[in-house]
């Protein structure tokens, strides 16, 4: 039986949740607002099934997997434009569902941030870029088993942790394709809807999408932008950005995120795709301040599949066999020793006055909302964004260089 002792080891994954044969576990939120399970013990036949699906009780060995390792940048330039990087979640995505396949991947139910299955192209639009939260899967692993066992063709996209749980649900299936994610972790999802009701007291109005990686001012420019039910945006401010800084300084992540045993290869997925931050380095054609997507195809059909649907990508081949992802034993992300205050005043707080404490205006970025809408209108704005782009992938190689050490 599933029992939570420590929440360094529980991803909240939820396989647990779907493969008990009595249904006696839910799922529910800690005073962090992350899920984990608990047991009706008065239900429990202590069948075990739920500690055989558990993803961190049960990670396998470090086997070598030798992985093909590109460059993705998507042909349609539209899509591209509207996803976090170079397009690679839609490139895949297009291709399953015109094959009459489902795609489960995360979007907004009433800014509620969970997974979703979709069946056509129009569906799949909520379901690009990076949200930055833990998704609510609900019943997703149970629809997903149901969905391959009829012959579908199914396409799930999640954290390393989220397909690792599934795949112990549902199994190593051919008609299953799994992406999961380079991931720097999750944030709470209390912290996020709480974000959001203050954003809707303020502005008087409904906050409809939020875009976490939204490319107005380019690939290389980190952009939040909030979408209101009154037409209006919000870019570049204090308010937009606030829940995004907190997250990049580890503060509302959840627990297990610190001591991550996916982050590693090898990977049980499909494929894993991440920013390609660093694209000048191998190839300067390929550095348009539009974006680019790092892509691994770790399995055979994984392979085949890219070679069906290479024709609508530009591909460059990094290596062929390719045996690490990020890199080094390390930790993707190191806890913030003031963590435990933090979340304790979010218990006690509300939210205006805790992240007026713990993320106050800062002039410097007082300073950049102001700049980078002025230099978006120069006509020598792609000079300035591409000096922008070399810094950042300057430190981007540091921070690897050092998880390497």
């Amino acid at each position: 039986m599933i029992e939570i002792v420590n929440k360094d080891k529980c991803c909240g994954c939820t396989a647990c949740y779907s493969i008990c044969p009595k249904k006696c576990i839910d799922m529910k939120p800690d005073e962090e607002g992350f899920l984990y399970p608990v047991v009706d013990t008065d239900q429990c036949t202590g069948c075990n099934a739920c500690d055989r699906v558990c993803p961190i009780q049960n990670i396998g060995g470090s086997e070598k997997k030798e992985s093909l390792y590109v460059a993705v940048q998507y042909k349609d330039e539209k899509k591209r434009q509207i996803s976090t990087a170079g397009g690679a979640f839609s490139w895949i995505a297009d291709y399953i569902l015109q094959q009459g396949g489902v795609v489960s991947a995360v979007g907004y139910d009433n800014m509620i941030v969970c997974h979703k299955l979709c069946d056509n192209t129009k569906a799949l639009s909520e379901l690009r870029g990076s949200k930055y939260v833990q998704s609510d899967l609900n019943d997703t692993f149970r629809k997903i088993k149901e969905l391959v066992a009829q012959g579908k063709v199914v396409l799930f996209v999640g954290t390393p942790c989220q397909v690792y749980g599934l795949k112990n649900v549902v199994g190593h299936i051919d008609n299953l394709y799994t992406i999961d994610l380079l991931c720097l972790g999750v944030s709470s999802p209390k912290l996020f809807a709480e974000w959001i009701k203050y954003l809707n007291k303020k502005y008087k109005t409904q906050v409809t999408n939020v875009q976490f990686r939204n490319k107005h001012y380019g690939y290389s420019t980190p952009n939040v932008r909030v979408f209101f039910s009154n037409g209006k945006e919000m870019d570049q401010k204090y308010d937009s950005r606030v829940h995004a800084n907190l997250f990049f300084r580890h503060l509302n992540v959840r627990p297990s995120c610190y001591e991550c045993v996916f982050r590693e290869v090898p990977r049980v997925s499909d494929f894993t795709i991440g920013d390609f931050n660093e694209i000048a380095s191998v190839n300067k054609a390929m550095d348009d301040d539009k974006g680019t997507t790092k892509l691994w195809a770790h399995t055979d059909k994984g392979k085949y599949l890219l070679k069906e649907i290479e024709g609508r990508a530009n591909i460059k081949v990094i290596q062929e066999n390719n045996t690490n992802i990020v890199g080094g034993p390390q930790k993707q992300i190191i806890r913030p020793v003031m963590r435990a205050f933090f979340f304790k005043d979010s218990i006690d707080m509300d939210y205006y006055s805790l992240v007026t404490k713990w993320e106050p205006r800062r002039l410097k970025g007082e300073i950049a909302g102001v700049i980078r809408p002025l230099i978006n209108r120069l006509p020598f704005k792609a000079m300035i964004f591409k000096y922008l782009r070399r810094k950042k992938m300057r430190n981007y190689l540091k921070n690897v260089s050092d998880l390497n050490k």
